[in-house]
């Protein structure tokens, strides 16, 4: 049990969170690396995944979640405090992680223009009803929350005004509340005998209305929370009627403007940005921000200010001032509580492979990181393993320019990372935010002739070179281009539209990798969350009957196997459901861990070779598991004197071999390339050895002379040169031997099976040199075919 008392629990933690935001990098590291990923870096656990598979089953009842995990069925679930005990009890070798996030949770939310709760009157009156520390410690929190009295929650630090506190404009006060409903309402019988408020306004209607809200099963708090304003509405002789719905009703029912009221909460970005989409009359528009309907033009002029702020203090002054007429003039909503995350890891997980988020000089991490998903690992093994989450709703899409729940993003954010993530000791050290996919960013204002003021805020992305979206199309700043156009200025989704989009003035494209942003206005914030950018690939949303489509439920356009989900993040969808999803690890990730490749573990060459001698070459490859892989293909490419490429042959249990036919005297590379094929991807190798080929000491002067004939070049259209260079020609007499060197003609119509198999006939192992000829040959039209 919790020694320590609830209010102490509860205050402690506000404290120090508040006391740690907006703050410079403290003395908070990461955890150490575990010992074999030390030469990774400081940077260590952006390599990944380690773990083969992640299954997201639909679980939407908590209880069932609970006995699941307790089962060892589940790898992570969220526990409510009320459970604690109990997950310790039934599963002592779970970790258990408490989290402190930016979160609004158990909230009373309004649409502020439908009857009754369109009355300022009537959300005053329900305010003065909120007892939190009972919410808190009666609820199945249990006393485990951070009481939350402002629109802006205590974890945003300093953008909370604390003169725009709910408890103290509105304390708890039922008779004050029965003050404020007299204003609007009068007193009278319901059909029902009995005593209830009527609308004169509306013809004495009874004053009743619903509040939605998830089930119990799938949401225990907010389900408590709904029958608490229940009953303290009925007190004063308001009619509520607590409605359960699922996900998919109440966002439908938020986007069509039809539910009065809902208790819900967000998880907010680390900085307050939402008080511009969620209360600023722009956002009043389909598939917009504004589900509460607040139209306010003098909160519009101050959100305008605050959006656009030149720093944080600027913005944190108008914050301010947005909060004071939020909460005596709107009340969009009624705040509860922040949460306090409780989180259960399975036990055999290794603890420090599962990096957290702090925000120093606050001892509770703000969440998990997005990089945890690719760096937790099993105790009992460096890769493999499968890890089972789960959706605690129904999903209603994975789009990523659309989603409105965690859940949903839970699953997005595997395939689509973001340009970059919080750097996990300081959430707020913008200068150490961890890249995903830039090499270089830059937000600055420069000259600019045709922005109305002759300036410009720029800023310049410099993506990574070779990175791949999982299909294995090269990303490229086509893809920025497309995302912000398409989805930003074009269709003005919720997750692209933004007064961002709206000043911007021109895309320059550089080269593949490099584009240059230009925006009449920029605020402070988007200047750092363009480095949050989330690309999405041209190539597959362009292709698409409708690009707003849910990708998860459509075919890849061009790759069987595959759905048009393709990102260029660690993990892959491969499976999705009504009531299941499916990923498994992308072996084309950027940042795929090094030692999670085919592997040579035994490497057989001669120390020395003699010249004109052939010799063999013996490789054995393992996978990233560490069994024999017996799938592989290796290229051998021997560079020195004489040039030449040979391709290895399996002879059994994950070994190769290959014969070098004679080579001329001197030093050679030898440099191994081995390539595995993993699923519908493959990962691949290298090995680089040298050899030292000894010249012959002849008999004497007397006999056959050696003749060094010129390196011949084989040239194949479509494929790079090859030289090779014939051993020394033996002649006894005048007239010269000649190396014909072969050429296959294959008409263009032909298959490429028909291609192979032509020159599989003559592409035997042997010694001649027309034989290593055409093994070149039928290796470049192998590599021409190959999907990378």
């Amino acid at each position: 049990m919790l020694k320590t008392p609830i209010k102490i629990v509860t205050t402690l933690i506000a404290l120090a969170i508040v006391l740690g935001l907006i703050q410079s990098a403290s003395a908070t590291s990461l955890p150490p690396p575990p010992p074999d990923e030390a030469h990774l870096g400081d940077y260590w656990f952006r390599y990944g995944p380690h773990v083969d598979k992640l299954a997201m089953p639909l679980m939407k009842d908590y209880t069932m979640r609970l006995l699941a995990f307790e089962a060892g069925e589940i790898s992570i679930t969220g526990v409510t405090a009320a459970d604690l005990d109990r997950v310790r009890r039934n599963r002592p070798d779970a970790h258990i992680i408490f989290t402190a996030g930016t979160t609004s949770s158990g909230h009373l939310r309004f649409n502020t223009q439908l009857w009754p709760v369109k009355y300022l009157e009537l959300r005053q009156a329900l305010a003065h009803l909120w007892d939190r520390n009972r919410m808190i410690s009666e609820s199945p929190l249990r006393g485990i929350a951070i009481k939350c009295t402002t629109i802006v929650p205590p974890t945003h630090g300093r953008f909370m005004n604390p003169n725009a506190d709910f408890e103290k404009l509105y304390p708890y006060d039922p008779e004050k509340a029965k003050e404020l409903l007299a204003k609007v309402f009068v007193p009278c019988t319901a059909p029902d005998g009995k005593p209830a408020w009527c609308d004169p306004r509306e013809g004495n209607r009874v004053v009743e209305w619903e509040i939605w809200v998830l089930p119990e099963a799938t949401s225990p708090t907010y389900w408590w929370i709904a029958q608490y304003i229940k009953s303290e509405a009925e007190k004063i002789g308001l009619r509520v009627r607590v409605k359960p719905v699922s996900t998919i009703e109440l966002d439908a029912a938020r986007a069509a403007g039809t539910v009065p009221s809902w208790v819900s909460g967000w998880s907010f970005a680390r900085y307050p940005t939402f008080l511009y989409y969620f209360f600023h009359s722009r956002e009043l528009r389909p598939g917009g921000w504004n589900e509460y309907k607040v139209n306010n033009s003098k909160l519009d002029e101050i959100l305008d200010k605050f959006i656009f702020a030149d720093s944080i203090d600027e913005a944190i002054k108008w914050a301010w001032e947005a909060q004071e007429i939020l909460v005596k003039e709107v009340i969009p909503w009624i705040p509860t509580y922040t949460s306090v995350g409780i989180t259960a890891f399975d036990g055999k997980l290794d603890r420090s492979t599962i990096i957290l988020v702090y925000a120093p000089p606050a001892e509770l991490p703000t969440d998990t990181s997005w990089f945890w998903w690719s760096s937790v690992r099993y105790k009992d093994r460096k890769f493999g393993g499968t890890l089972v989450y789960y959706h605690s709703a129904d999903v209603g899409t994975y789009h990523p320019a659309t989603y409105r729940w965690t859940t949903e993003a839970d699953a997005i954010a595997r395939v689509y990372p973001a340009l970059s993530y919080s750097y996990p000791p300081n959430m707020y050290d913008e200068e150490n935010k961890v890249s995903v996919f830039f090499e270089y960013y830059k937000a600055e204002k420069v000259k600019y002739p045709a922005a109305p003021d002759g300036e410009a805020v720029r800023i310049t992305i410099k993506l990574f070179e070779g990175i791949r979206w999982q299909d294995g199309v090269e990303m490229t700043v086509d893809d920025i281009e497309y995302t912000l156009i398409k989805f930003g200025k074009e269709l003005k989704t919720r997750r692209y539209y933004g007064p961002d989009i709206d000043m911007l003035l021109e895309i320059r494209k550089i080269n593949k990798t490099t584009v240059e942003l230009y925006f009449d206005e920029l605020g402070w914030a988007d200047r750092y969350y363009y480095k949050d950018l989330r690309i999405l690939p041209k190539h597959i949303f362009e292709r698409l009957p409708d690009p707003l489509m849910d990708p998860a439920k459509a075919p890849h356009p061009f790759i069987p196997g595959l759905t048009a989900m393709i990102g260029a993040g660690p993990w892959v969808l491969v499976k999705r459901e009504p009531a299941y999803t499916e990923f498994v690890w992308n072996p084309w990730y950027y940042w795929r861990h090094p030692d999670r490749t085919v592997k040579f573990a035994e490497v057989s060459i001669p120390s020395a070779a003699d010249e004109g001698k052939p010799f063999k070459l013996s490789i054995t490859l393992a996978d990233y598991l560490g069994n024999r892989a017996t799938n592989a293909s290796i290229t051998i490419k021997i560079s020195g004197p004489m040039t030449l490429t040979l391709t290895a042959t399996h002879v059994g249990a994950g070994v190769y071999e290959a014969t070098v036919p004679g080579l001329r005297a001197g030093t050679y590379t030898i440099e191994f390339y081995a390539e595995q094929p993993i699923m519908l991807w493959s990962v691949d190798n290298k090995y680089t050895a040298k050899i030292t080929v000894g010249a012959v000491v002849g008999p004497g002067p007397v006999g056959p002379t050696i003749e060094r004939p010129p390196t011949v070049i084989i040239e194949i259209p479509g494929i790079p040169p090859v030289e090779i260079s014939p051993p020394p020609a033996i002649s006894l007499s005048p007239p010269e031997m000649k190396i014909a060197t072969p050429v296959i003609a294959i008409a263009s119509s032909e298959s490429v099976s028909k291609m192979a198999e032509a020159v599989t006939g003559v592409s035997t192992a042997t010694m001649s040199y027309g034989a290593v000829a055409l093994s070149v040959v039928a290796l470049g039209i192998a590599l021409g075919v190959r999907r990378k």
